[in-house]
């Protein structure tokens, strides 16, 4: 990750769990999960040679649509299912999207344009809460950012497929180039356990200024 503090990190981590419901982070690793495995068994009866390729345009189409399942019953507004376009929802401050990362490679991550510019909403969260000066006291809160659900791929399953291993929340660097925040679904739902942890309420939604309509791109596959 890039140089966060212990400070910055606990900021950052608050302000994940009062805008989005513990609910939902369980449901969007159960999605992963569940569109993982429905990928990976759709493309077994594949000659061994095709399956990594129908693995992969398989579980892309499985783990959208439990995607955006899942964030449709928690009223994320999910744009709709097009193809190979990502889907993004909405909850809080926060964008939410879904990424990829075939094992542990954090570095060079295969990157779309749209989730460019996804995690440009994190400039003013980076600013706020890990460069933020003496100087800049009376800043404003951030009313935009990015999370992404992280899909850690480094398994292989008895058809010689990868497979998915851990689902993780991390907030991405406006550049895409590190981390600003990056942890296990297990250890953040442990953060809304701790009884000092002050969650919004699902119904709840902030009154934010308007932000830029995000319009989808590909993403095929991934």
């Amino acid at each position: 990750m890039i140089g966060v503090s212990e400070l910055s990190r606990e900021k950052l981590e608050k302000l994940i769990v009062e805008q989005i419901p513990r609910d939902l982070v369980m449901a969007l690793e159960d999605a992963y999960r569940s569109g993982d495995e429905r990928g990976r068994m759709s493309a077994s009866e594949f000659a061994a040679g095709h399956r990594p390729s129908a693995a992969g345009s398989g579980k892309h189409f499985h783990i959208n649509e439990a995607f955006h399942e899942a964030l449709q019953a928690h009223g994320a507004e999910p744009t709709p299912l097009r193809g190979t376009q990502i889907v993004v929802g909405r909850v809080g401050i926060f964008h939410i999207a879904r990424l990829n990362v075939p094992g542990h490679k954090w570095v060079s991550l295969r990157r779309s344009a749209m989730r460019e510019r996804l995690a440009e909403f994190n400039r003013s969260i980076q600013h706020h809460y890990v460069q933020r000066s003496l100087l800049d006291e009376d800043m404003p809160p951030p009313v935009g950012g990015t999370i992404f659900v992280l899909g850690v791929m480094d398994g292989q399953d008895a058809n010689g497929v990868a497979q998915l291993t851990q689902v993780m929340i991390a907030l991405p660097a406006p550049d895409m180039k590190s981390w600003l925040y990056k942890k296990s679904v297990a250890e953040l739902l442990d953060v809304y356990d701790r009884p000092e942890t002050v969650v919004q309420a699902d119904n709840v939604k902030p009154r934010l200024k308007p932000q830029p309509k995000i319009q989808t791109g590909n993403d095929h596959r991934n």
